[in-house]
């Protein structure tokens, strides 16, 4: 780990990563909403149990972009980054979608080391992509249930609809612009009225029926507390969104890190079991830190 001076750290870095940079320091990082901060904390608790380093804790650093300069810098070591965000929001720009996990992430891992120098390690089998949410109320009238579906309404004329999504998401190329295109109701969506909303305000703002449509992702437990209909995929646009351990290739060769962290990612091989820990964090208001050390002993990892 850099010891670090402040000079050259990256914008808004915790004041804490001042003190970070012993020799025998692993800083975790992690982005900032909750499931990505349980990923930090499985992490940073499996090092912590399993290895002699000091383990800092850099959980919640920032958004993905800070994040991910921040390991490319070496200002912290590692954090998790999802299969289809390296693939389509990590330079360089790529247009081709892929929708195999495991040609996915082999592909992204691949790029990480060649154009970055990063090590990414092995993923998570289970799959927290975009969705696209809908009120019962509005699938109960419609009786649409998947995204082809969808299409063939819209393009029949029926655009006089209310949909919610994030600014991200209406503008990548594996959101709604991609998503139009590739269902073929492009011109027929320009008709459609779109809210932009903070992402997390969705799933409320959904099963208050204040709206029909919007963006979820698929193991927000929000989805469950709201009891909102999510439209299949029935064409697999939507990425893979398999989490995976991305770390400092200098960090990999001078710390033995990653078994442990590789552990972590094959225990964890239900969406359903992922949505239950978010439950605890986002619902019950569980401390995510305890929520990830009662997993790991749970399942015999510490």
């Amino acid at each position: 780990m850099l010891k670090a001076s402040g000079v050259g750290m990256t914008a808004g870095l915790a004041t804490t990563a001042g003190c970070l940079g012993d020799d025998e320091s692993v800083a975790v990082a992690s982005m900032q909403w909750s499931e990505a901060r349980l990923m930090g904390y499985l992490g940073y608790e499996m090092l912590q149990e399993n290895t002699d380093y000091t383990i800092e804790d850099e959980i919640g650093l920032g958004g993905s972009a800070q994040v991910f300069e921040a390991v490319r810098n070496r200002e912290v070591d590692l954090y998790h980054l999802y299969t289809g965000g390296a693939w389509a929001t990590i330079p360089p720009q790529r247009d081709e979608l892929i929708g195999d996990p495991q040609e996915l992430y082999e592909r992204a891992r691949d790029d990480m080391e060649e154009e970055h120098g990063l090590v990414y390690l092995e993923p998570a089998s289970f799959n927290n992509t975009y969705a696209i949410g809908a009120n019962p109320a509005w699938t109960d009238e419609t009786g649409i249930e998947t995204l082809s579906g969808l299409a063939e309404h819209v393009n029949a004329g029926n655009t006089d609809m209310d949909v919610v999504l994030g600014p991200e998401f209406q503008e990548r190329s594996d959101g709604w612009p991609g998503l139009v295109d590739h269902y073929n109701f492009e011109e027929a969506a320009e008709d459609i009225e779109i809210q932009t909303v903070e992402a997390d305000l969705t799933y409320q703002i959904l099963g208050e029926e204040e709206a029909d449509l919007g963006m979820v992702f698929s193991t927000n437990p929000n989805i469950q507390q709201f009891n909102l209909d999510v439209l299949e995929d029935d064409e697999d646009f939507f990425l893979p969104y398999n989490p995976a351990p991305l770390v400092n290739e200098e960090t990999i060769e001078e710390f033995e890190i990653e078994e442990p962290l590789n552990e972590v990612s094959r225990s964890l091989t239900s969406e359903e079991e992922v949505i239950e820990l978010n439950v605890r964090i986002d619902i019950e208001e569980e401390d995510a830190q305890e929520v990830a050390r009662e997993y790991l002993e749970e399942n015999g990892l510490i």
